[in-house]
């Protein structure tokens, strides 16, 4: 599949974001339900329905330095394709954040993951992208492979690291839903797939890869 620009990705997802007096409303923030009545008159979250994005290991894999790039996967790399995109929301869940960095990293297909210092591709899915002036990202990649850890598997993931000003950074994994290796059968004992606001479905796009959606929504610093 080729690779894909910012607003084909996103048109392709069908994403809906839809501005409303200079704020962006998401439905299904959280797990959902009604705001509450600020002091002001207006509508203020009900914060625990609308939790932030929740943290997982960093993992022995992260490097520092990965190129600012879209295409985390090369248009060669062996795999399914898979477009991922989502936003960046501030702890309101309603706030999209502009210029949050993704760094991103993930194993190829067959579950290994690569030095940045390899020979053909430096930085080998691996990469990092900023979110736009609403708050949205995208990202052309493959979808990694399980590996085996300890006496058992790990769930295919994405790692990010998610970072804007006056937040705390995020160190989290993306998981899918119907991996055999989803909890209980994860073999990290310490990681957070069982967290449902993060194993997401993946639908067949028309070129033959998936599609996902993952919003993030950061806490305050």
């Amino acid at each position: 599949m080729p690779v894909m620009n910012r607003r084909e990705m996103l048109v392709a997802m069908g994403r809906a974001v839809w501005g409303v007096g200079g704020l962006y409303v998401l439905g299904g923030c959280g797990d959902g339900g009604d705001a509450g009545p600020s002091a002001d008159g207006g509508m203020t979250p009900d914060a625990s329905l609308c939790p932030p994005t929740t943290r997982d290991v960093l993992g022995p894999f992260y490097r520092e330095g990965a190129p600012s790039r879209m295409a985390i996967a090369s248009p060669t790399e062996a795999g399914t394709r898979i477009a991922l995109g989502g936003i960046v929301l501030g702890a309101d869940c309603m706030t999209p954040l502009v210029g949050a960095v993704l760094d991103i990293w993930q194993a190829d297909a067959s579950g290994a993951y690569h030095e940045p210092t390899e020979p053909g591709e430096p930085f080998r899915l691996r990469g990092q992208v900023m979110s736009a002036a609403d708050g949205t990202w995208a990202i052309d990649t493959i979808r990694p492979g399980n590996y085996p850890n300890g006496l058992g598997w790990r769930p295919a993931h994405l790692h990010f690291l998610v970072s804007a000003p006056g937040h705390r950074t995020l160190t989290t994994q993306l998981y899918f839903e119907g991996d055999p290796y989803l909890p209980p059968n994860d073999s990290c004992l310490g990681c957070g797939s069982d967290d449902p606001a993060r194993v997401i479905p993946l639908s067949p796009t028309s070129a033959g890869g998936l599609m996902g959606d993952f919003r993030i929504v950061l806490a305050r610093s």
